[in-house]
């Protein structure tokens, strides 16, 4: 605590105090084109089974409807479970996904609503075998119009599918579960831009070595940041803020972990040294964080000479 006071002071005494932000996300977008076959115009359906008609590329049409003027507009299909999914081109990392629930040829037929998913999972694979539980919904009765859910999802994955265990009550019906419409929200790794308030960030985040070793501010090295020292905030997905007062080195090799994260590489979690916060009678105390619990992360540089 004694060696907190002069480094907050010189947070506020140094003029050139720099703060670097990194956007945890980009702008979610909608994925999945208006689908004119089970394959075009891009990517591909897949489900479960379809009754003639109703085959899965018409819950990708663009129209929230069961049916349309005497024509089928959903997938639907006659046992009470099943499942139905799109696979991209290339991996995507979905944050949402829509699930619409329409009307009917026959204006709210006294069963209607009953042939819609009740308890599901959606899912995400990369290779249409292993896959990964995103979210569950159980008794969920929808409402009319757009059904928005929600996923703290990080990964990326080529194939997502909703996977229906109970529809609505329907029985004895040539369809007897169907989906109206469905959509699938978030963005293409491979688009990811620079955060603006960074635009020019190091592609190498491994630091040059330095010309003079016995020098380790050598002002020669292009790699050294502007200050030695940084204040590191991370905001968790719970809103909880950690700080941590480190060095330039601590921090560049924080920072290459999450990018390398983003990228699919290195493990789930990463060890922060608590330094001056190590109270009691231990050699050393770590606080680990784990990848897709971050939600921004803050870098504050200053320098105590």
């Amino acid at each position: 605590m004694k060696k907190l006071l002069p480094i907050l002071l010189s947070l506020f005494l140094l003029p050139w105090f720099s703060q670097i932000t990194h956007a945890a996300t980009p702008e979610s977008i909608s994925l999945i084109p208006v689908m004119k076959t089970d394959t075009t115009p891009s990517g591909k359906i897949s489900y479960s089974a379809a009754r003639s008609g109703l085959e899965g590329y018409r819950a990708f049409d663009g129209k929230p409807n069961y049916s349309t003027n005497g024509t089928y507009s959903a997938w639907g299909t006659a046992p009470q479970n099943g499942w139905l999914a799109y696979e991209f081109p290339s991996p995507k990392i979905v944050t949402k996904y829509v699930l619409y629930y329409g009307g009917y040829t026959t204006n709210l037929p006294p069963d209607a609503g009953k042939d819609m998913p009740n308890t599901w999972t959606f899912e995400g694979s990369n290779d249409g075998k292993n896959w990964t539980v995103l979210d569950s919904k159980a008794e969920y009765i929808f409402t009319e119009g757009a059904n928005e859910f929600s996923l703290k999802n990080k990964d990326q994955f080529k194939t997502y599918r909703i996977n229906i265990t109970k529809n609505n009550g329907a029985t004895g019906k040539d369809v007897n579960l169907a989906i109206h419409e469905m959509e699938m929200w978030g963005y293409d790794p491979a688009t990811q831009t620079p955060d603006p308030v960074d635009p020019t960030p190091n592609p190498d985040p491994t630091p040059s070595p330095n010309p003079d070793p016995s020098n380790p501010t050598d002002p020669t090295d292009p790699a050294q940041p502007t200050g030695d020292r940084a204040i590191l905030t991370i905001t968790m997905d719970t809103g909880l803020e950690k700080e941590f007062d480190l060095s330039m080195k601590e921090v560049n090799s924080f920072i290459a972990w999450y990018e390398g994260k983003q990228s699919g590489t290195g493990t789930a979690s990463y060890a922060i040294d608590k330094h001056n916060n190590n109270k009691g009678p231990f050699s050393n105390r770590k606080d680990y964080v784990i990848f897709n619990k971050i939600l921004t992360f803050e870098v504050s540089e200053y320098s105590t000479k």
